[in-house]
């Protein structure tokens, strides 16, 4: 046994140990959604393309579920016609497949249809600085309504053009934004405003589409509110297993056991977690299925590019 499978087996052993149960949802709890109410309940697989999207590749896939850009390129020219996003919405063999529009919450792009190039050199007061490790990501004041104007509050938003399009539903983004500092802001009261700008989110999105699917992207501190769990139907963990202090590096079991807490408390209501990996090694992506498997959770690896039609 390698070093790499020792420590998998003493990870696994000790989450066992921990959670063992939580992950493999058998029957209802109380408080539990009835089985079959959720459509996320029944993803076994997933993809996760951000770039380079073929929707006639996507519809010959597999997967029970794709989260994907609404547009290839950002802007409005670039937006998947309906009869692609319909044909991707069905697998090989006639099944419904669930498809996701990604959509950044807590950062603007300066590739969308929505950015101003004046921004540059003269933003607004609620854009904020360019995320180094992102560029043309820049951070913004996410409670600031002129920011969720864009996003949803006005006509013609940025959640009006997902839902008109036929997309099942949005996999929001950088919910961890709230992490950021800022003098406007204390830390509990980010929390609570990126909380509740979900929520507004969803009962628009749901408004519009009544079953419309909100899943949102790690900011797992956040499942500690109640009203927040019972707004959103999904959550996806990014490098749960590996990666935090470098690509491919498991995790130390510290790190994980701490996500692990936070998102138990959702697994407790019966909603789904999905897990993305990005990793190459070919033993250690065997080692994050082994892992996934165990847990219960689906799995997409890939490259942090997402430009790859597939799960590795």
């Amino acid at each position: 046994m390698t070093l790499d499978q020792t420590l998998s087996a003493t990870l696994l052993t000790a989450l066992t140990l921990v959670f063992g149960g939580l992950f493999a949802a058998v029957g209802a709890r109380p408080g539990e959604e009835p089985p079959g109410m959720n459509p996320l309940s029944g993803v076994r697989s997933w993809v996760y393309q951000l770039q380079g999207i073929s929707p006639a590749v996507l519809a010959r896939s597999g997967y029970d579920m794709a989260v994907i850009d609404y547009s290839r390129n950002g802007r409005e020219k670039g937006a998947l016609l309906a009869s692609e996003l319909a044909a991707i919405k069905v697998k090989p063999d006639g099944r419904r497949r669930i498809v996701l529009a990604y959509l950044s919450i807590g950062e603007a792009e300066d590739y969308r249809y929505y950015w101003d190039p004046d921004w540059s050199r003269s933003p607004p007061e609620w854009l904020g600085p360019e995320n180094p490790e992102w560029k043309g990501n820049y951070w913004v004041r996410f409670w600031d309504t002129r920011w969720q104007e864009i996003i949803y509050r006005s006509a013609g938003s940025y959640l009006e053009k997902i839902v008109a399009a036929g997309f099942d539903g949005v996999y929001l983004d950088r919910i961890d934004a709230f992490e950021e500092p800022d003098p406007e802001y204390d830390p509990s009261r980010r929390m609570l405003a990126m909380a509740q700008f979900v929520e507004a989110l969803a009962e628009r999105g749901r408004a519009l589409n009544p079953g419309f699917l909100v899943v949102v992207q790690n900011g797992e501190e956040l499942l500690e509110n109640a009203d927040y769990r019972r707004t959103i139907d999904g959550f996806a963990k990014e490098d749960l297993l590996f990666g935090i202090h470098k690509d491919g590096q498991r995790n130390t079991r510290s790190e994980t056991r701490a996500s692990l807490n936070l998102i138990s408390l959702l697994l407790d209501s019966g909603k789904p977690v999905f897990l993305a990996e990005y990793l190459s090694d070919a033993a250690v992506i065997e080692a994050a299925r082994t892992d996934a498997a165990t847990l219960g959770t689906p799995l997409f690896v890939g490259g942090r590019a997402l430009d790859l039609p597939y799960s590795r």
